[in-house]
């Protein structure tokens, strides 16, 4: 798992633009982001990648963990 978070913070801190919320990348505005939401934003992402992300393994990311991963650096803040 460390493996996997170490290399989803490299791929996010250098693929992409700066995040300031998750309503920046849920484009259907359903409250959630899903893979391909954030897919969109960094295109190198992996489902692996997603599911480091995805603590509840409910296969969507919420506000939570969306900060959660912003503040380990995983997903850059705005």
């Amino acid at each position: 798992m460390k493996k996997v978070l170490i290399t989803t913070t490299a791929i996010f801190a250098l693929s992409g633009p700066a995040l300031a919320a998750l309503s920046d990348v849920d484009t259907d505005g359903d409250g959630v982001v899903s893979f391909n939401e954030l897919l969109a934003v960094y295109p190198t992402l992996t489902e692996e990648g997603f599911s480091a992300i995805d603590t509840n393994d409910d296969g969507v990311i919420d506000d939570a963990e969306m900060t959660a991963a912003q503040e380990a650096g995983i997903i850059p803040q705005g």
